[in-house]
C-alpha cells in the first residue's frame, strides 16, 4: 500500500474531524500521519471503522498533572431512547508539557484500544451489561449502570495494545511523504526516537511475553479476534493448544500478579529483594506456559 496515496486521500477527512473538534495544530498534524498508519496496519477494508472511531471520539487536552496516567480512553454506557449506547472521549493529560513522541504514543495507544473495541462493544446478559475494551470487559448493572468489576485480562490487553502501538509508530517512522509539513513532523519524531520504536508502557510484562508475541499463531489470532469483536472463546482456544484446562486463566492471573508486584516494588523502601524474588518466580511460571504454547503450535 502506497503510504503517500493514503496520506493524501485521508487528509481532507482529517481536516473535517479536526475542524469539528477545533483541534490545535499539534493534534491535527499528528492525525495526518496516525490515521493513514492505522489504515496501513489494519488494511483498507477497516478504513471505515478507523475513520468512524476518530469521528466519534473527541480528544480532550488537559493540564492536569499525573506521573502515572498520561492519557486514557473512556467509554461510558448510557441508556438512550431505550437502547444501551456508549459516550466516548479521550483525555491527554500534562498537555502543555508533553513531548511530541509521548503525545504520538498516547494518541496511538488509546485510539488503538478504541478501534479494537468498535465492533460488538456492548453485550447484554440478564441483569448485566458487558462493555468490551479489546480483550477485556467492564461489567455494569443494567438497572442503574453502576460499575461492578473489570475482567482480569486487562493486562494482556495492554501488552498486545502496546505491541500494536509499536507497530503503528514504526509504520509512521517509515513514511517519506511529499508534503513538507508532514515531513517535518516525521523528521522530528525520527530525531527523538531510535531506529526501531519501542514504547516503555508495560515494559516488564512485554519483555516476559516477548516469545509469545513473536508467535504468529498467537498474535495474528488475537489481533484478528480483537478487531472483529470475537473474543468470547479465547480461553478455550488457548487451553486446547496448551493441552490443559485453566491454562489461560492461570496465564492471566500470573500476568496480573507480576504487575501488582512490580507496583509494590516501586513503592517499597525496604525488603525489596524479597519482592524481586517473587517477580522472578512468577515470571518463570509465565515463561513456562509460553514455552508450552509455542512448542504445541506448528505455525510460528
Amino acid at each position: 500500500m502506497d503510504s503517500n496515496l493514503v496520506i493524501q486521500r485521508e487528509r481532507p477527512i482529517i481536516d473535517k474531524i479536526s475542524d469539528m473538534y477545533n483541534y490545535d495544530s499539534n493534534i491535527r498534524h499528528l492525525l495526518y500521519i496516525i490515521i493513514p498508519a492505522f489504515i496501513i496496519k489494519y488494511g483498507v477494508q477497516k478504513e471505515k471503522l478507523i475513520i468512524d472511531a476518530f469521528k466519534k471520539i473527541r480528544i480532550v487536552s488537559s493540564d492536569k498533572q499525573s506521573e502515572t496516567v498520561k492519557a486514557y480512553y473512556s467509554s461510558v454506557p448510557k441508556l438512550i431512547n431505550n437502547e444501551f449506547k456508549t459516550v466516548k472521549h479521550m483525555v491527554i493529560q500534562n498537555y502543555n508539557k508533553i513531548s511530541l513522541v509521548d503525545l504520538l504514543d498516547n494518541l496511538v495507544h488509546e485510539f488503538n484500544h478504541a478501534i479494537n473495541s468498535h465492533i460488538n462493544e456492548i453485550l447484554e446478559k440478564k441483569n448485566f451489561l458487558y462493555l468490551r475494551t479489546g480483550l477485556t470487559f467492564r461489567v455494569y448493572k443494567k438497572q442503574d449502570l453502576s460499575f461492578v468489576r473489570k475482567d482480569a485480562s486487562y493486562i494482556l490487553e495492554e501488552i498486545i495494545n502496546t505491541k500494536q502501538t509499536n507497530d503503528i509508530i514504526n509504520i509512521i517512522k517509515s513514511f517519506n511523504p511529499n508534503d513538507s509539513e508532514i515531513d517535518n513532523t516525521i523528521y522530528a519524531i525520527n530525531s527523538e526516537t531510535s531506529h526501531q520504536y519501542n514504547s516503555n508502557s508495560y515494559y516488564l510484562q512485554g519483555y516476559i511475553c516477548k516469545k509469545i508475541l513473536e508467535n504468529k499463531t498467537f498474535i495474528n489470532t488475537l489481533e484478528n479476534l480483537r478487531i472483529n469483536g470475537e473474543v468470547y472463546d479465547i480461553n478455550n482456544w488457548f487451553d486446547n493448544i496448551i493441552g490443559k484446562e485453566g491454562s489461560y486463566k492461570e496465564f492471566i492471573t500470573l500476568l496480573n500478579d507480576v504487575f501488582d508486584l512490580e507496583l509494590e516494588y516501586s513503592r517499597r523502601k525496604v525488603f525489596k529483594s524479597i519482592l524481586l524474588g517473587k517477580i522472578k518466580d512468577e515470571s518463570l511460571k509465565i515463561m513456562r506456559i509460553i514455552d508450552t504454547f509455542n512448542n504445541n503450535v506448528n505455525f510460528r
